[in-house]
């Protein structure tokens, strides 16, 4: 009697190749009507299959293309390492300073995706499709994390310099950490949520001190050293950070 045939349903699988080395990929169904094998700029095998074929289809795919996947893969690792930044898996970013590592665990099952915060990863579950989608996601989450960060830190420094402020808006500014209005409205860029802290409350410190000169004389300079001693080094730093963040977030 025939072994009855057991349907593969993993949408993940380990492609081999012959020189002993091997990638990972997903498999994606959707409304479609065709498969498709596709490989991103980061190296990311994804094979992509309409909802009514079974799981196996996309495996003996991957495996019939074997050595195209191969070729295309050792082309994306031969690419200079500072082009080769992604929002992908095993890409590294920044929170307060210090690396993170992109985590992602593809649920289809999820209705949104959901980011979990550790010393070392950024951990994403949930149906993620892509890295335009993981880029989205984690810009989002950290323009909310930007906002209690630097609301906090906005409420404690203006407490210490006796100062008030208006409302606080997070911006996604090309060229301004920060700034402030004559009505003594802040704006901060989301991107302060990447530095370390003592970066971040430079920036806070600097805005609040408009509240007391709309300048940048010397009696401004004279409110901002006062809380702030070492802010000449601090501004050096972050001025050190902007290329790097500005390209890549």
């Amino acid at each position: 009697m025939e072994e009855e045939h057991k349907e593969d349903t993993r949408s993940t699988g380990i492609l081999p190749f012959e020189d002993g080395t091997s990638c990972s990929y997903r498999i994606i169904k959707s409304k479609r009507k065709t498969m498709a094998l596709q490989i991103s700029k980061t190296g990311e095998v994804i094979v992509r299959l309409p909802l009514s074929l079974p799981y196996r289809y996309g495996h003996e795919l991957v495996l019939k293309n074997r050595s195209w996947v191969y070729g295309a893969v050792q082309k994306i690792k031969s690419i200079p390492a500072r082009h080769q930044f992604s929002w992908a898996d095993g890409s590294v970013v920044l929170l307060f300073g210090e690396k993170r590592m992109i985590r992602i665990l593809y649920d289809v099952k999820r209705k949104g995706i959901l980011i979990k915060e550790s010393p070392s990863e950024l951990l994403l579950t949930g149906p993620i499709d892509g890295e335009d989608m993981v880029k989205t996601v984690i810009k989002h989450w950290y323009r909310q994390r930007a906002r209690q960060y630097l609301e906090e830190k906005t409420a404690v420094w203006s407490r210490i310099m006796n100062t008030n402020y208006g409302r606080i808006a997070i911006r996604d500014q090309a060229t301004r950490w920060g700034s402030c209005s004559g009505k003594g409205n802040l704006n901060f860029n989301w991107r302060l949520v990447l530095l370390p802290e003592d970066l971040a409350d430079y920036v806070v410190v600097h805005e609040l001190a408009h509240r007391f000169y709309m300048n940048h004389s010397n009696a401004f300079w004279s409110v901002v050293e006062k809380e702030i001693p070492d802010y000449r080094s601090r501004r050096k730093r972050l001025r050190e950070y902007e290329s790097d963040i500005y390209q890549k977030y």
